[in-house]
């Protein structure tokens, strides 16, 4: 009885769900609203007097003759679709195919397949970017005698490869620059005057030039610490001809400096207000619109570098790397790494930040909010829209789901570029979507009374006349309780309350600003939706309200528009590619993790208080050497503890109510107690502040007075020397406490006996030199006297 209810339950339900979506259908009234919906279909003549219907529902025998049904057929063609190729033979081809072209209605979901290989042979072009501040010097003599070094390891990885070199110091007005003549002339000793960007050498592939062209090029000076480095980038960028950037090339910039950097708005200073306009101003390869427009902006440096497929490395010196690896979070597809002291790793650096960009794929795609777009890929550590760790070569299968969200206005063909970010090849595709019918007009038609034109079976009425044949005069219709107005007819109710029945025909009502109620029976409108804040459908930029109902834009979804669509948000720093570490569900875009004995919590559901590995753990030895410098050694440190960078603080202060941030409290190697905590910024970053002072340090104490000196970590035999002395000093301590207590006790226990002693003879001396005691007094007599015999003797 149970599953028979189940079962009705369920065809009830399925029939008004069927029912509602047919409704959806029935209601459209011309044939490009019909085809606009999904899985609508319209007849030209049908056997009843409706003309928009659910395919799903109809048998078409019934209904409408075969050959006037409209319905446009989806369709996928491959247009350009060469191999992939890694280049040793040949052009590379890293992404296949090319040329897709999609025909598709609205609403409607198509999947299309394609593949990625990173070229194992792919040309690169390299621009080193240098900072030439007179404190560079030394720097830039080591780089011109690695040129050739660099040039010979990059040949390991493609037998294509190009380099060139150009130089910033900063703009040529006060402060930045000390405009004095003289000092302006010779800034320094055996300086040139100041310059924004030159570019000393386009791309070649002659590697001598390189080291030829950095020997020669001198330094020069400024006065503010920030140097403008962000002038030369956005024209090493945009200036593509200039440089010599090829097409089909990886492009790479170094940008090395030991300063910080200008951002937008400090050109002001020197009163240059014009914003950077991200167009190359390069004459006889020098930059000359310094003092005409103020610095890039980092967000405008991004989108440039994206557009233009450029991979930035900065390659700084240590004290600044914190400042820099701030920047690069900001970059997509950048490195960061430091500089020792005469730039001779400047190779390795290279080498390493390419390989970990190389490794690395995301795709993107430039879809308007009218198309949403999906993405599925089939490697093992999978992230967002791309995928991490893999090898040269290594062909990785994507699959797109692409969904037309509405019909535009004018043409309605979108030409979408589906591309690797950093990489300048791409899969375009063609969607063209389907929202109007090619089934005849037939203007002024006597079917519409001359007062109209038939349009695929239907009057379309000329302005002022209406009615399904054009038979009503707006100026002189009469309101009529007619049966057509009905949405029901078994109900009163006339064009749903929200209109009135002219000539057989609902005329909604009219409402303030951009509201409007429509419909045949005035039963949809664009304001009754669900909101979030006030806004309907969660606000313009998350979804909009159709008949009632939100239709939410790419990367939303929900009743108001108010879930991210994403599983991006749902894998933190160390995730691995796994949603929510593999310990919860990514709902709305953000984790709830599962409930299970291990209680697993935190943003990303990462933290475990019962679980060994926990993050205070992986943390700590990166929190010990960039706070305290102790653990690693320096190298070490900053070539492993590159994900953050320590904040010191004097107070932890973090609100109860906040399960983002946790608290550490560990030992650190040489015994000290630190207590700091972090933070997931995003899926990609952390924050991690610890206190200044460490707390319950161990002191070494010798003894005998000496005092041992321990090198941390370098001197085991020390640490068990320091153990075993503390150990003995620790046991002499305690004894001697102990003995101490017990001749006190003895001594009080001596003192005590004397005393008692001697306040015992002085109470006998008193009791014998008193004349009575407390039993008799002398001048007492009984009542009674006693006698007794002398002579008696008892028996």
């Amino acid at each position: 009885m149970y599953k028979l209810y189940v079962i009705i339950s369920f065809c009830i339900f399925c029939a008004v769900s069927a029912q509602d979506i047919t409704t959806h259908c029935d209601r459209q009234e011309k044939c490009n609203d019909c085809i606009s919906q999904p899985g609508c279909v319209w007849c030209d003549k049908p056997n009843i007097n409706i003309h928009c219907k659910l395919e799903s529902t109809i048998r078409k025998s019934t209904w409408c003759i075969g050959y006037n049904i409209t319905n446009p057929k989806r369709s996928v063609t491959v247009e350009k679709n060469d191999k992939l190729n890694s280049g040793r033979d040949g052009k590379a081809v890293q992404i296949t195919p090319q040329v897709i072209k999609i025909r598709t209605r609205r609403g409607e979901e198509t999947t299309i397949t394609f593949q990625y290989a990173k070229a194992a042979n792919y040309p690169i072009d390299l621009y080193y970017v240098m900072d030439l501040s007179a404190s560079m010097k030394k720097h830039k003599k080591r780089l011109a005698e690695l040129g050739e070094q660099l040039a010979e390891v990059m040949k390991n990885i493609t037998s294509n490869f190009r380099l060139g070199f150009g130089s910033f110091v900063d703009k040529t007005r006060m402060p930045f620059t000390n405009t004095a003549p003289k000092n302006f002339a010779s800034p320094c000793t055996g300086c040139v005057p100041t310059y924004s960007y030159k570019n000393h050498l386009s791309l070649t592939e002659d590697y001598k030039q390189f080291a030829m062209r950095v020997a020669e090029a001198t330094v020069s000076g400024n006065m503010d610490a920030p140097e403008g480095g962000f002038d030369a980038l956005m024209q090493a960028i945009v200036c593509k001809k200039q440089i010599g950037w090829r097409e089909n090339a990886t492009h790479l910039i170094v940008y090395s400096s030991d300063a910080e950097f200008h951002v937008a708005g400090d050109g002001k200073l020197a009163g240059v207000i014009e914003p950077n306009d991200g167009t190359c101003h390069m004459v006889n390869d020098e930059y000359i619109g310094a003092l005409d427009f103020d610095y890039p902006s980092v967000s405008q440096l991004n989108q440039v570098a994206k557009e233009n497929n450029v991979n930035i490395i900065f390659a700084v010196e240590g004290r600044f790397y914190g400042a820099y690896q701030s920047l690069q979070q900001n970059f997509e597809n950048s490195g960061v790494g430091v500089l020792d002291s005469q730039s001779s790793n400047v190779v390795k650096l290279v080498i390493d930040n390419y390989k970990k960009i190389a490794a690395a794929v995301r795709i993107a795609d430039n879809a308007t909010s009218s198309i949403e777009i999906k993405y599925k890929s089939t490697c093992k550590n999978s992230i967002g829209n791309g995928c991490l760790n893999l090898k040269l070569d290594e062909i990785v299968n994507f699959t797109a789901i692409v969904k037309p969200l509405e019909c535009l206005p004018g043409s309605n063909i979108h030409k979408i570029q589906i591309k690797p970010e950093g990489v300048n090849e791409a899969l375009i595709v063609e969607v063209e979507v389907v929202c109007s019918c090619d089934c005849g007009n037939l203007t002024s038609s006597l079917k519409c009374n001359i007062h109209g034109d038939e349009v695929c079976g239907v009057c379309e009425c000329h302005q002022g006349y209406f009615g399904r044949t054009c038979e009503c005069d707006a100026e002189t219709a009469t309101t009529t309780d007619d049966l057509n107005c009905r949405k029901d007819p078994k109900l009163p109710e006339i064009c749903s309350g929200f209109g009135s029945c002219k000539c057989g025909k609902c005329v909604c009502d009219e409402r303030p600003g951009d509201q409007m109620i429509y419909g045949k029976f005035c039963e949809c409108d664009n304001f009754s939706c669900e909101r979030i804040n006030g806004e309907v459908c969660n606000g313009p930029d998350h979804g909009k309200c159709s008949c009632g109902n939100c239709t939410c834009l790419p990367g939303w979804k929900g009743n108001a528009c108010n879930c991210r669509d994403t599983t991006a948000t749902c894998m933190g720093p160390t995730s691995n590619g796994k949603i929510c570490s593999g310990h919860g569900n990514c709902i709305c875009g953000e984790c709830q993790c599962i409930a299970d004995e291990n209680k697993y919590s935190g943003r990303y559901c990462e933290e475990c208080a019962s679980c060994p590995g926990k993050w205070c753990e992986e943390l700590q030895e990166c929190v010990e050497c960039q706070a305290y410098q102790t653990g690693f050694d320096k190298e070490t440190c900053l070539g492993n503890c590159t994900e953050f960078k320590t904040i010191l603080t004097e107070v932890i202060d973090v609100d109860v109510n906040d399960e983002n941030t946790k608290i550490c409290t560990v030992i650190d190697s040489v015994g000290c107690t630190i207590t700091f905590t972090y933070s997931f910024l995003d899926e990609q970053r952390v924050k991690v502040s610890a206190l200044k002072k460490k707390v319950d340090c161990p002191v070494p104490i010798d003894p005998l007075g000496k005092i041992i000196i321990i090198e941390r970590r370098k001197n085991v035999a020390a640490y068990l020397y320091f153990f075993v002395y503390f150990e003995v000093y620790i046991f002499i301590v305690i004894g001697s406490i102990v003995l101490g207590g017990l001749i006190l006790l003895v001594i009080w226990k001596i003192v005590t006996h004397i005393h008692d002693g001697r306040e015992y003879a002085r109470f006998l001396s008193d009791a014998q030199e008193s004349k009575w005691n407390r039993e008799e007094n002398p001048i007492f007599r009984p009542a009674e006297s006693t006698f007794q015999n002398p002579a008696f003797k008892s028996s």
